[in-house]
């Protein structure tokens, strides 16, 4: 909150977050399907976006003070157009899309190297994979459009002014973009000029802490460490009860090495083997920066992902949700990570997978060379982001950096009007050239029907 009167989003607390994250965790997990009824409820709590622009757009003390302030530059989220619409509204000149994902399907429209970020799959995509990323792409901005941008700009316009323009478009004029990606470890891809690659900011630099002594007493104990941590979207006292006798099986399986979990519930007291040990909180970046850390089993959130490369520990990943499964193919790609599929998570799995990082040097080897080979790389993140930013701030607008493509359709943008007009061109001149043909065929079938006729009369 800005004061006690201002604000510019909710607090989740104020909603009813333990029905949300049953729903969510149950759908991330896999214990079941809910029923239409609860399917469509949570399709109501997705919108929860709409609610929110609605909220700030009535709160006049908040609007208000957005109008003095005067700022020189604004950062927004890509994932809805309020934060744009509000920029618009307190006229400040120029701003940044800036997305906490490495997603740029809304800026770069190229479904065969791009797929959609919660494909599972690589960028080396199959025949039946590219037709999905095709139709993925096809229908996204559409539907993103049609189900909030369009509803969010006509909040505007009934709220603050009929001749509100439509935030889609002064959304294209957009000067620039900083998305959470590096392509030292992301799947290469034709990008824009406006694209400005900042993944790993405030990581590759950090200084790590002495550990907490509980935690350095576990690390002295065994040969090795291994940290589990689902991250914190998804409570991991959630998961299905199979999935806790799994992990706890596979890790009795490895008595040398100790396994430390971010585990919010208590109910594993009692059934923890003598070698893991659950914590509500992990010093997560301390603990893989330890020279005796030997696997990271992950979610396979960005983030997550981005942590472990630059600490240079191999990863397990079990994605569970959106663009965990796209992250879990790009690490097993780069030979950083075992991939493990959430239905067909086993206590087998887990050992397999925790014996292949242990036995096979290569994902040691490949994750430590990528680390290196980020934290040299010639320009850092954050050198990026401040500069970029300082440069936005200066200059206001970018109109030599707004590609021509962002003011095509679909069918334009991938030529595809084009190729149906050539098809019919050259439909047209085959049909041509066959009639032509038959024509003649016809001709001279009948020219020569017509002579043998005569010399038998």
């Amino acid at each position: 909150k800005v004061n006690s009167e201002i604000y510019s989003h909710y607090c989740f607390n104020e909603v009813n977050i333990n029905t949300l994250s049953v729903h969510k965790v149950n759908a991330s997990f896999g214990i079941k399907k809910a029923d239409v009824e609860e399917q469509q409820k949570l399709f109501v709590k997705v919108s929860h976006k709409m609610r929110f622009c609605l909220e700030v757009l009535e709160n006049n003390h908040f609007l208000n003070w957005l109008l003095v302030q005067e700022f020189d530059l604004a950062f927004a989220h890509p994932y809805d157009v309020c934060p744009i619409g509000l920029i618009h509204y307190a006229k400040i000149p120029s701003w940044i899309w800036l997305s906490s994902a490495d997603d740029t399907k809304l800026f770069t429209k190229i479904p065969y190297i791009l797929k959609t970020s919660i494909m599972e799959s690589s960028d080396q995509m199959n025949f039946v994979e590219r037709v999905k990323s095709f139709v993925g792409h096809a229908l996204t901005i559409p539907l993103w459009k049609r189900m909030l941008s369009d509803r969010e700009t006509e909040l505007f316009r009934n709220l603050i002014g009929p001749n509100f323009p439509d935030i889609v478009d002064v959304a294209k004029e957009c000067p620039l973009v900083m998305v959470n990606s590096n392509e030292l470890y992301e799947a290469p891809r034709p990008t824009l000029s406006k694209i400005v690659n900042i993944g790993g900011v405030g990581m590759e630099f950090k200084e790590t802490n002495p550990l907490p002594a509980e935690f350095q007493r576990i690390i002295d104990d065994g040969v090795g460490l291994v940290v589990f941590s689902f991250g914190s979207v998804v409570p991991s006292h959630k998961m299905p009860t199979l999935w806790k006798k799994s992990f706890l099986n596979a890790f009795r399986s490895f008595p040398e090495h100790h396994f430390v979990m971010k585990y919010e519930g208590t109910d594993l007291q009692d059934q923890l083997p003598p070698n893991a040990h659950v914590f509500k909180w992990l010093p997560q970046i301390d603990l893989l920066a330890h020279n005796k850390t030997k696997a990271f089993i992950s979610h396979g959130g960005y983030n997550s992902l981005q942590e472990a490369i630059i600490a240079g520990v191999p990863l397990i990943t079990i994605a569970l949700f959106g663009d965990q499964q796209k992250n879990a193919k790009l690490a097993e790609k780069h030979g950083i990570s075992v991939n493990i599929r959430k239905n067909s998570l086993t206590a087998d799995a887990i050992v397999n997978a925790l014996k292949k990082l242990f036995n096979d040097h290569s994902y040691t080897q490949n994750i430590r060379r990528l680390s290196s080979m980020v934290k040299k790389r010639p320009v850092k993140a954050e050198h990026l982001l401040v500069a970029w930013a300082e440069f936005v701030a200066e200059f206001k607008t970018l109109e030599n950096l707004v590609p021509a493509g962002s003011n095509l359709g679909f069918l334009q943008y991938h030529s595809i009007d084009v190729i149906g007009f050539l098809f019919i061109v050259l439909v047209s001149i085959l049909f041509v050239v066959y009639k032509f043909l038959l024509f003649i065929v016809t001709k001279l079938y009948r020219l020569t029907f017509h002579s043998r006729k005569q010399k038998e009369a």
